[in-house]
């Protein structure tokens, strides 16, 4: 029998695989390759669950380990190179050393058991998956992880049950920079996602989360082994009090984070500036609030910065039209030097004679830099009775 088996697994047209009673895959015929787009490294010696979807195989499991008995067709789901399921009608022959021969032809709509529509929608979402620009993973759990554990066994049990990837998209290869030609999902999970504190912390958030999670942080490590910072959007399933699967989609947030590192390092060297700089400072919004003011200008016209930010900068010059003003000179920067003279009342309430210098800034939003500088004051003429 057996040597009858392995002639068929080596010569029938039909696809066929042989599987070892401790559930691994000991060979492929060349039909079933060339159907799935396989290479023998991959799949010889792996877990069955590499070839058949997760329903699949643990139908085929329940026939190694005796909890059904191999007899009538049943259907299977397997896993093509594209990141597709191809649905197949297929058939268990068992040897007396528990194996199984597991025989198989591809099904089209009308002879598998389930509407066309169905079948074009699944065909359509492997192709939206697969050619997608954003990396879309998933990790299906061969050991599926009990929920009803404590919070530090679930964290613990994801890292370390027995998982692989499925379904992971060209995308995600290139955000990780796997080599040409190697199957992203072949790889081993930990190869890429592993157990450091910030990703245990994270997963320990997906936990508290109910299995749902956005934006989660998270440090990677690329196929040469180099750190990445990325973000993760997550999803579960969750069957019978099993966690048999999460999937997502990741994003590298690495140089976003140092472009934020950098503007917030120059925010602080510009606030430094500011704060020693001894003439006045504000910093106006395109509608003339006070964004900003440095300890120069609070002093000069006696006001904390609670009484002056956010509040429009014709309250504190307490006049109309001054914002009209200074937007004038700035337009008119080039020209006439960007200076503005405006009358604005002092600590000691008494008005004075202040010239701003205005620049404007262009960006996603407007803004206006004054710069001021208190007016000299005129002497007042002496008389000729005072001289003599």
């Amino acid at each position: 029998m057996a040597d009858a088996l392995r002639r068929l697994v080596a010569n029938a047209p039909l696809l066929v695989d042989w599987i070892a009673a401790d559930g691994r895959i000991r060979s492929v015929n060349d039909h079933e390759m060339n159907e799935l787009g396989l290479e023998a490294g991959t799949v010889l010696d792996q877990p069955l669950e590499v070839l058949y979807g997760d329903d699949s195989a643990r139908y085929i499991r329940s026939l190694l380990d005796g909890r059904r008995n191999p007899g009538e067709p049943f259907p299977v789901w397997m896993n093509s190179s594209a990141y597709e399921e191809v649905p197949m009608v297929a058939a268990a022959v068992s040897d007396e050393h528990g194996a199984l021969a597991i025989i198989k032809i591809p099904l089209g709509p009308a002879m598998f058991d389930v509407g066309s529509e169905l079948l074009e929608r699944v065909e359509i979402l492997s192709q939206m998956i697969g050619a997608a620009t954003e990396a879309c993973w998933c990790i299906e759990f061969l050991e599926p992880v009990d929920v009803s554990l404590g919070e530090d066994e679930i964290v613990d049990r994801i890292f370390s049950n027995q998982s692989r990837w499925r379904a992971c998209n060209a995308a995600m290869a290139a955000l990780y920079n796997v080599p040409e030609g190697l199957d992203f999902n072949t790889q081993p999970v930990s190869r890429y996602f592993p157990a450091t504190a910030v990703n245990r912390a994270m997963v320990r958030d997906l936990v508290r989360s109910n299995y749902r999670l956005d934006h989660a942080a998270a440090v990677d490590q690329r196929h040469d082994g180099s750190e990445m910072l990325v973000e993760n959007d997550f999803r579960a399933a969750i069957k019978d009090g099993f966690l048999i699967r999460l999937w997502g989609t990741t994003r590298d947030i690495g140089p976003h984070r140092r472009r934020e590192q950098q503007l917030s390092e120059r925010a602080t060297s510009m606030l430094d500036i500011l704060s020693a700089a001894p003439d006045p400072i504000l910093v106006l919004a395109e509608d003339g609030v006070i964004l900003a003011a440095n300890p120069a200008a609070e002093q000069a016209w006696g006001r904390g910065n609670d009484s002056i930010l956010g509040r429009p900068f014709e309250q504190l010059a307490e006049m109309r039209g001054a914002v009209a003003r200074l937007k004038e000179s700035a337009e008119a920067e080039e020209d006439e030097g960007g200076e503005c003279d405006l009358s604005l009342a002092g600590v000691d309430g008494v008005k004075e004679g202040w010239r701003f210098r205005v620049a404007r800034t262009e960006g996603e939003f407007r803004r206006y830099v004054l710069t001021a500088r208190r007016k000299s004051r005129r002497k007042a003429r002496i008389s000729a009775s005072e001289v003599l």
